[in-house]
């Protein structure tokens, strides 16, 4: 058996090897309690397929498909000058529109009527439709956008 020498060594570098792993791990948390990440949640509300792709200026997501009433999400922490777009492509068959499914000036908390931290959209070929948390419908529903990133 060691002494207590060793014993104290041996617990101090084990807190330090779990203190260096928790920083690790933490290394994409947000690094202001002000703004939190925020989760963007699609849905397919249409009656056929939906190809989608979406990115910001500086994320790009990929191209993905969705069946009749499936769902997709992705997270993200907003930028500290208030400026984070994820605009999406979505297409069914030869129909395909435009949307900024999230934009900081409408959708960061506390904004607006519109604001969320977890952003739930229902997008057919009729458009989009954000849910409401005070009615638990998805009662908003903005146009489509005619381009990706703009000032529409």
């Amino acid at each position: 058996m060691g002494s207590l020498k060793e014993l104290v060594a041996f617990i101090t570098i084990v807190m330090c090897t779990s203190v260096t792993m928790t920083v690790a791990e933490n290394a994409m948390a947000p690094t202001s309690i002000g703004n939190p990440n925020t989760t963007v949640v699609i849905s397919n509300g249409g009656s056929v397929p939906m190809v989608f792709h979406c990115q910001s200026y500086k994320v790009d997501l990929g191209v993905h498909t969705m069946l009749p009433g499936g769902s997709w999400s992705f997270e993200f922490k907003p930028s500290d000058s208030g400026n984070t777009i994820y605009a999406c492509l979505f297409s069914w068959r030869l129909e395909f529109h435009y949307f900024r499914i999230y934009k900081q000036s409408r959708d960061q908390e506390p904004a607006g009527p519109f604001a969320c931290k977890r952003c739930e959209w229902k997008v057919s070929p009729e458009g989009p439709c954000q849910l409401m948390k005070k009615t638990g419908t998805f009662s908003h529903c903005p146009p489509w956008d005619s381009q990706s990133f703009g000032n529409n």
